[in-house]
């Protein structure tokens, strides 16, 4: 049985100190940047929801056929898809901002 002085850690505290050995210390982030992060976060959810919409008038207009209904599934699939990106990549940006 080994014995060490460190006291038990959380497994929050565990995946810390992994992630800033792997990556190194992680940036401080500005109450400006943090703002941004949340505004994007807004943007992202008010689009998905905007997307939900129209894609549930779509696929009530196209009914049952199945060959009108996976197009339009696909698509809507896509554009959640895009949009999400889009906003990791944003959200990205103004992260690295802070590495500066």
């Amino acid at each position: 049985m080994k014995s060490t002085d460190k006291s038990l850690k959380s497994a929050l505290d565990l995946a810390m100190e992994r992630l800033e050995k792997r990556d190194g210390a992680l940036a401080k982030l500005t109450d400006a940047q943090k703002a941004a992060l949340a505004e994007i976060d807004c943007q992202t959810k008010a689009k998905l929801a905007e997307m939900e919409i129209l894609g549930s008038e779509r696929l009530t207009k196209a009914g049952e056929d199945p060959e009108k209904v996976e197009p339009i599934k696909a698509e809507h699939c896509a554009e959640i898809k895009k949009i999400k990106t889009r906003a990791e990549q944003e959200k990205e940006r103004i992260r690295k901002g802070a590495a500066s």
